[in-house]
């Protein structure tokens, strides 16, 4: 049997859908859990659910692309769990639009959330962690980060970065014991993907994103899952 987990795990856009199954999954292995999205009663009730497996469970609500509100998180999740030994930057958006008509000022709102956000809450959180020499970092990519398609330009463009800005990363802080990870699914079942058309019972499930997350939580200190891709079995 598994060993429970030690430490503090911050993880973003976690009031719902992958967040929230994250969330649980990763309280469920022991870890205490610090919550962020813009939802406080959504975070709250997701915060509660956590603590049924036995953990500490706390969540501040505000928008991650602002600056203050990200230090404030930080500050407060080391105030009510010590420095947080995962992150997990789950949060994001999207904007589907054709290059030739965007709304520039939307698709920054996707560059913001979707990757400068991510990027500020690494640089945060990794100090503590190099000195601890312990750390794992998580960042839910998209497989439009790998592949792109006609009207993805923004969204691709947010996920390439993140994947690209992941590889680096764990190379920054390898020999610090630091895990980085990047997780690219396909189509999940979300509030995000139920507008599309598609089959929903084709799509990938958040609680296979969660399984996800817990195998590299779970992994061997001699090796890191650098990068893991999910895709729905059969065609949405």
């Amino acid at each position: 049997m598994t060993e429970p987990l030690t430490g503090a795990a911050l993880i973003t856009g976690a009031s719902r859908g992958i967040g929230r199954a994250i969330a649980l999954r990763t309280a469920a292995l022991g870890l205490d859990v610090f919550l962020l999205a813009r939802d406080e009663q959504a975070l709250a009730s997701v915060a509660q659910e956590c603590r049924a497996h036995g953990v500490h469970a706390a969540s501040l609500a505000g928008p991650l692309t602002d600056a203050g509100y990200r230090e404030q998180a930080v500050r407060a999740a080391e105030e009510a769990f010590g420095a947080p030994t995962v992150l997990i930057n789950n949060a994001g958006t999207a904007s589907a639009q054709p290059v030739q008509s965007a709304d520039l000022a939307a698709w920054q709102d996707v560059m913001a959330l979707n990757f400068e956000a991510a990027v500020a809450l690494c640089r945060a959180v990794l100090p503590a962690m190099i000195d601890a020499r312990r750390g794992t970092i998580i960042n839910i990519s998209s497989i439009s980060g790998r592949t792109a398609g006609a009207g993805s330009a923004i969204y691709s463009a947010s996920k390439f970065a993140l994947n690209g800005f992941s590889e680096a990363m764990f190379e920054d802080v390898r020999d610090h014991g630091i895990k980085v990870s990047a997780i690219l699914p396909g189509f999940v079942e979300t509030d995000l993907t139920g507008s599309l058309g598609l089959n929903n019972g084709h799509m990938i499930a958040a609680s296979d994103v969660a399984d996800s997350v817990a195998y590299v939580l779970q992994a061997s200190p001699r090796c890191c899952p650098t990068e893991i891709v999910l895709r729905p079995q059969h065609r949405p």
